[in-house]
C-alpha cells in the first residue's frame, strides 16, 4: 500500500474517531431538582423554548449583551407555583412556593440562594437569568456552559459561572 493510501486511511480513522467522540459526548445541560412537581434537566435548546431575553448587564465596569431565560420560567416549567391564598386556607398551606428558596450550585460548590418569591415576576424585583451567551457568543467552558446573572443585584456575588444544578427547598415552618 503506497503512502498516500495510508494517509488517507489515517485521515478517516481520524474524522471517524472524531465523530464518535462528538456523539458519545453528553449534552451540556442544567438539573432542575428538589421541591417542585417534577424535576430534570434542561438543555440550551430547551431554555430557548421558553422564552429567551436578552438584556444589558453591569458587572465591574463593564456592560454586556446576556441572553438567556429568566429563572422563574424555569421554575414555572417544572411546575412551581406560588400556592393558594384566602381566608379558607390553612395558614401552613398559603402561598407554599413564596416561603421556598432556591440553590443555585456551581461546578466547583460554589452556591447562590435566592428565595422563590423574589424570582416571580409580579411579587418579587429579582430578575434572574440563565444564561448561554455573551456578547452574541456562547460561553466558555471557563464560564459556561451556562452561568447565572443576577440583573438587579448590585454585585455580581449571585452571579455563578459554571451553573450544574438548580434545587428548591422547603424552609422549615
Amino acid at each position: 500500500m503506497g503512502s498516500r493510501r495510508w494517509a488517507d486511511a489515517a485521515t478517516l480513522i481520524l474524522v471517524l474517531a472524531s465523530l464518535a467522540a462528538a456523539a458519545a459526548a453528553p449534552t451540556a445541560s442544567v438539573r432542575v431538582e428538589g421541591a417542585l412537581p417534577t424535576t430534570g434537566s434542561l438543555a440550551q435548546s430547551d431554555l430557548e423554548q421558553l422564552g429567551p431575553t436578552t438584556s444589558t448587564w453591569s458587572t465591574h465596569g463593564e456592560s454586556h449583551q446576556v441572553t438567556g431565560v429568566r429563572l422563574d420560567k424555569v421554575l414555572a416549567h417544572f411546575g412551581f407555583t406560588p400556592g393558594l391564598m384566602g381566608k379558607d386556607i390553612p395558614v401552613a398551606q398559603k402561598v407554599r412556593g413564596y416561603r421556598q428558596v432556591l440553590v443555585a450550585t456551581a461546578r466547583d460548590g460554589f452556591q447562590a440562594v435566592f428565595s422563590c418569591a423574589e424570582l416571580t415576576e409580579g411579587m418579587g424585583q429579582t430578575v434572574v437569568l440563565l444564561v448561554w451567551a455573551v456578547d452574541g457568543k456562547p460561553l466558555g467552558q471557563d464560564v459556561g456552559p451556562f452561568r447565572l446573572v443576577a440583573l438587579t443585584d448590585g454585585m455580581p456575588s449571585r452571579s455563578l459561572r459554571q451553573l450544574e444544578r438548580l434545587r428548591v427547598v422547603d424552609t422549615p415552618g
